[in-house]
């Protein structure tokens, strides 16, 4: 019995039939993708991802082997090009961020200090996890409550709690280590 799920399934004289493709396994990767990176991928880059996904494979469609499982290379293609979108953005600031800063007190001593900060948040935000993360995106950034967090992660509410404390942790830590004393 030959597996229905195999490269050469999708091969037709040594060419691939991406359309295809792309026609029956596209809502499996969004599936895929949105589990990955659950909230805090919006979906034009869930989009994005998945046609980089069946980039990749046309571009390597030469090297293929026929009878690779698809679902299995294209969730292992997927998770390298979500984990290096992941690990290529950044969290945007703009100038509205510090704009009543400037204004209250025009302490170009205080403004250098958070940037600091912030710089050490950002690095300690790289080092995590890609739950962790969106736990951390998603308490901070986006206002959800650990109700909704846990819901959408389907995490149990004291393990986002747990996680979160972990991530408060370490960022006190990193301060601490950059010369920024938190106590609390």
């Amino acid at each position: 019995m030959e597996n229905k799920d195999v490269l050469g399934n999708y091969m037709s004289n040594n060419v691939l039939d991406i359309e295809k493709m792309i026609s029956e396994y596209s809502s499996y990767l969004y599936l895929i993708v949105k589990k990955m990176g659950s909230i805090a991928i919006l979906d034009e880059d869930i989009e994005e991802i998945i046609s980089d996904v069946f980039l990749a494979i046309w571009k390597n469609s030469e090297n293929l082997n026929r009878h690779t499982n698809i679902k299995e290379y294209l969730t292992g293609i997927a998770k390298n090009v979500t984990k290096n979108k992941y690990r290529s953005t950044e969290l945007n600031y703009s100038i509205s961020d510090y704009e009543e800063k400037l204004f209250d007190n025009f302490n170009i001593e205080k403004l250098s200090e958070e940037k600091e900060q912030d710089r050490i948040i950002k690095k300690a935000l790289k080092g995590l996890s890609m739950e962790e993360y969106n736990i951390f995106i998603m308490f901070y950034y986006n206002g959800k409550k650990v109700k909704e967090i846990a819901e959408s992660l389907d995490l149990s509410e004291s393990n986002v709690k747990v996680k979160l404390h972990r991530i408060r942790k370490l960022i006190k830590k990193d301060l601490k280590n950059g010369g920024y004393g938190y106590d609390q």
